[in-house]
């Protein structure tokens, strides 16, 4: 068995209690030495050595002579020699080059250290050679990172890879010991068909009944496939395990109720339908006896309408599905941060994936499961409904199939105005407006203000709760003499905005707010215009030119304020009829329902506020905000707002 020592690293003011790595080539194991040891060992061996013989100078063999003229030449260890009698200091660092040793300790130190005390007497001389030979490696040293850090790094990674494993391994056979059983108890009907689940029923029975009693079978089935195949898996294959790991001091830099949300609550919520469902099979059986001939009967109609008026009893179930699917895209874009940044958490994920209740499929593909089965209901409904003749229960399953649907469209707008107020939070940081010195160069602002108005107030009364983003896309601006601008709109439920899409470089690009460096940014070109302030036409003519400028798939927004004054007028051109179709459309649906959206209370909040409030507090003639407000509900006019004007 041949070894080799690591290069040893210490500096000459101090020995510090560095390690010394020694590998094993051909097993690649490591045993990691203090040097404090093999220091003290050294002088132990070298004090011994002069008691025990007469005091002789040691000559160096020929191997360390050859190593010693491979690092340096003599005529430089003179001039190094000279300069430290002169006073200079330097931090040096001594190396011990590589060396093959058996794998006996003792031979394996004296070795170590050549022959005897020869370490001790090279010290000064390696420490000197070690400049020399750092400059003969020149900078492609400083590129690579060092063998031994490679090497160590690397068994590093793979012993706690195995510990991750282990420990992962141990965590899943815990599971599954712990099961509670009345959670397994309805495990076995998973191989029941649908004449076990409806047993004893007519011979004569007519083929649509006969589907409808499958259609049944299949909402109970299924959600027995979506409790056992999945939620259970989710649960006692991946969050059990990761939080017992989490118990043993593994993989603490992750969040399980980020990564899962309400999994226990919805759990619970589809073992319960189970359970509602086999509680009332019998109360709708009805036993009948007809000329010595014994079969039931089941009343669907009325199983249907018991099982979701509990499975809706409560806003606990809907919300929970909706506190779910709300929550499902931040938890994509947690799974995907953490692989990323903890290696560990990919070793963990596939020892999870080797267990045979996850039946190979990944974690992101069991996180989708509650929203593919929330939106699976209705269909199951209608397919229940298909094949029902009877008028009075087709009502009674319509009426349940109506409530489902009108949860559904619950979890959907609230998943719809998640994204969609995300999406103007992103915007707020995005969209750049400049000040009123930069649109309005030739007016005077005197210097108490100039501080004041280099922002505006409204680049951060972007986000508001009540703002929708209908549509956004890239336009033609058309300007004086036929210029064309590239532009970026954005159509929201109460205003038009255009704006001048740039790259963004990742500079500072507001106060508060930093821009990544691959993100856009979109400076505003125009004021923004509310929807029950403006104008808009299909700019497309018969000659399909204007004033020598030629327009296609054009269309005009013209701004105009309460006074009717027309204030601006934008002609824009999309890319196609259809966009340009498209961009009309949903103006015009935008204007039939706008909702005025107030911010005064907003306002309050802006600097000009707050300063102009200061200002007029510190004045020597201050006059209070009940007269003032009294004065100007008494002059204000019917068609003019009440905007507090100071």
């Amino acid at each position: 068995m041949q070894f080799s020592i690591c290069p040893l690293i210490i500096h000459k003011s101090k020995v510090y209690t560095d390690v010394n790595v020694i590998i094993d080539q051909n097993n690649q194991n490591i045993t990691v030495l203090k040097f404090e040891n093999l220091y003290n060992l050294i002088n132990y061996n070298s004090i011994k050595q002069h008691e025990d013989a007469e005091i002789m100078t040691i000559h160096p063999n020929r191997e360390q002579l050859v190593r010693r003229d491979a690092l340096t030449g003599l005529e430089k260890e003179t001039e190094s020699d000279n300069d430290n009698e002169c006073g200079t200091v330097s931090d040096n660092v001594i190396i011990v080059p590589h060396l093959q040793i058996s794998t006996n300790e003792l031979h394996l130190f004296n070795r170590a250290i050549s022959s005897g005390g020869g370490l001790l007497a090279d010290l000064q001389r390696a420490t000197m050679a070690a400049q020399n030979f750092y400059e003969d490696i020149g900078s492609e040293t400083n590129k690579r990172s060092p063998w031994v850090l490679k090497r160590l790094y690397e068994w590093s990674h793979r012993a706690k890879s195995r510990e991750i494993v282990k420990h992962v391994e141990s965590a899943l056979k815990e599971c599954k010991i712990s099961i509670d059983v009345d959670e397994e108890a309805l495990k076995p009907y998973l191989e029941y068909s649908w004449e076990d689940i409806f047993p004893s029923l007519p011979v004569n029975l007519i083929d649509i009944e006969k589907k409808k009693f499958q259609a049944v079978w299949e909402l109970f089935h299924s959600e027995l496939v979506f409790l056992y195949k999945q939620l259970a898996v989710l649960k006692y294959v991946y969050k059990e395990p990761l939080k017992k790991c989490q118990v043993e001091g593994c993989l603490l830099s992750i969040e399980p109720e980020l990564l899962f949300g309400n999994l226990d609550q919805i759990f619970k919520i589809s073992h319960k339908f189970c359970q509602s469902f086999l509680s009332l099979l019998p109360e709708v059986c009805i036993k009948i006896n007809d000329n010595e001939v014994n079969y039931n009967q089941y009343d669907i109609s009325t199983l249907i309408v018991q099982l979701f008026e509990r499975f809706n009893k409560g806003p606990s179930t809907i919300s929970a599905y909706q506190a779910y699917c709300i929550n499902y895209k931040a938890t994509i874009e947690y799974l995907t941060t953490i692989r990323q940044k903890e290696e560990r958490f990919l070793e963990f994920e596939k020892v999870c994936m080797t267990d045979s209740r996850c039946g190979r499929l990944q974690l992101e593909d069991l996180l989708i499961c509650p929203l593919q089965r929330i939106t699976r209901l209705p269909i199951l409904l209608k397919e229940i409904l298909k094949y029902t003749n009877v008028e009075e229960d087709k009502n009674k399953i319509e009426k349940v199939l109506e409530v489902m649907n009108e949860s559904l469209r619950s979890i959907d707008d609230s998943v719809q105005w998640l994204h969609n107020f995300e999406r103007i939070q992103q915007l707020q940081n995005q969209v750049v407006w400049p000040n009123i010195m930069e649109l309005e160069n030739k007016s005077f602002i005197p210097d108490f203000l100039k501080t004041i108005l280099s922002r505006q107030f409204c680049e951060n009364l972007l986000a508001h709760p009540r703002r929708k983003l209908i549509h956004e896309g890239l336009l033609t601006l058309v300007e004086a003499g036929g210029k064309l601008v590239d532009s970026y709109a954005f159509l929201f439920n109460d205003m038009f905005l255009l704006t001048k899409l740039k790259k963004s470089n990742g500079k500072l690009v507001k106060r508060g707010s930093n821009v990544g460096a691959k993100q856009e940014i979109y400076i505003v070109q125009r004021q923004p215009v509310p929807l029950d302030s403006c104008v808009f036409c299909d700019a497309d003519t018969a000659e399909n030119q204007s004033g020598g400028v030629s327009l296609k798939n054009a269309f005009v927004v013209i701004h105009l304020t309460r006074y009717y004054q027309v204030v601006s007028v934008s002609t824009l051109q999309a890319s196609s009829k259809e966009e340009k179709e498209f961009w009309i459309n949903k103006f015009q649906e935008s204007i039939e329902n706008y909702e005025c959206i107030q911010l005064k209370d907003m306002l309050k909040c802006t600097p000009l506020f707050s300063s102009i409030n200061l200002r007029q507090t510190s004045s020597s003639q201050k006059i209070p905000n009940e007269m003032f407000c009294k004065e100007s509900n008494n002059n204000k006019s019917p068609n003019v707002s009440s905007t507090k004007i100071i």
